[in-house]
């Protein structure tokens, strides 16, 4: 069970060889999301044997305590993964996922447009007014309003340290057209020059470059939210041996290779090759992109988008 899109079929044609191999069938279900993705695991116990959480997920399957422990024994190829990324902090301290790979949400620009840039200050000036998109999730949004301000967004239980990501949050709202909630949507505002400057994943500027579009795509230096997801089992099903094979035949080198290329994200594997360092989104350690701690974020979801709705509605 995936989100679907791209990277769930370029999933769904690398497992077609090894169900070949192995005379296994894997049927493929699409959610939208984490919370769909959460529901049907709750409502269909035993019939999903392999999933995806994202960060997120990953912190409500475990409320809901709906995830098995991996044995990490029966995928020893998970090794060919680089070591830092095995503990990126949604799955440190657990044992519950497998990495799968680095998405990230930085900036996007035009390069006929702005000058090289490298930091999320440029996006307050007057110059743009009207001419920046942002991304409408109210966490993302003020996890990197928190970057952008130094400040740690995991530490928003604190008053002082909420009031200022809402400040920052505001400042760089100032010059905000409109908030995007799709990728197709912030690909649309850059293509057609709505845009000079947008929050984007990189995969999709990635596209936008092979269409011909001037547009480059960087991790400002403050940092920048990671949608990195993982790999997970689910508690109820019933074929976790057949799941921990097919992980283990997904993180041989050259499997994570093909399915790095195909999806446009790196994957973060010892000694990558050009095609994987060349991706948008690639960065050599976790410590370089912001991480939500979404058990510490969640509790305070209601109070950040009420702030952000304000800020929106300013």
């Amino acid at each position: 069970m995936g989100r679907g899109g791209a990277t769930q079929n370029a999933f769904r044609e690398l497992a077609a060889e090894w169900e070949e191999e192995n005379d296994v069938q894997v049927q493929h279900m699409e959610v939208a999301d984490d919370a769909e993705m959460l529901s049907v695991l709750e409502g269909n116990p035993g019939e999903i044997d392999l999933c995806n959480p994202s960060p997120s997920g990953f912190a409500r399957f475990r409320d809901a305590d709906v995830l098995a422990d991996l044995d990490y024994g029966e995928i020893p190829n998970y090794d060919n993964l680089d070591d830092p990324w095995h503990d990126a902090p949604f799955l440190e301290g657990h044992e519950d996922g497998v990495y799968r790979y680095i998405s990230t949400q930085g900036l996007a620009y035009n390069t006929e447009l702005v000058d090289e840039f490298d930091s999320w200050d440029e996006i307050e000036r007057d110059e743009y007014d009207g001419q920046i998109s942002l991304f409408a999730g109210p966490e993302v949004r003020f996890a990197n309003a928190a970057a952008a301000a130094g400040i740690d967004v995991n530490e928003i239980g604190d008053d002082s340290v909420f009031d200022a990501i809402v400040e920052k949050a505001q400042d760089q709202h100032e010059n905000v057209f409109q908030y995007w909630a799709s990728g197709d949507q912030h690909m649309q505002f850059l293509r057609e020059e709505q845009a000079r400057i947008s929050s984007a994943w990189g995969g999709r500027v990635l596209s936008l470059q092979d269409d011909g579009h001037p547009i480059e795509y960087f991790i400002p230096e403050e940092g920048a939210v990671t949608h990195s997801e993982g790999y997970a089992i689910p508690a109820a099903s019933e074929k976790q041996d057949t799941s921990h094979e097919l992980l283990n035949w997904l993180y041989e080198r050259e499997n994570l290779i093909e399915l790095s290329t195909s999806i446009d994200y790196p994957i973060p594997i010892e000694d990558p090759p050009e095609g994987i360092t060349q991706l948008p989104d690639y960065t050599e350690h976790p410590d370089d992109l912001t991480w939500i701690d979404w058990s510490v974020v969640l509790p305070h979801r209601q109070d950040i988008a009420q702030a952000f709705d304000e800020i929106r509605a300013s």
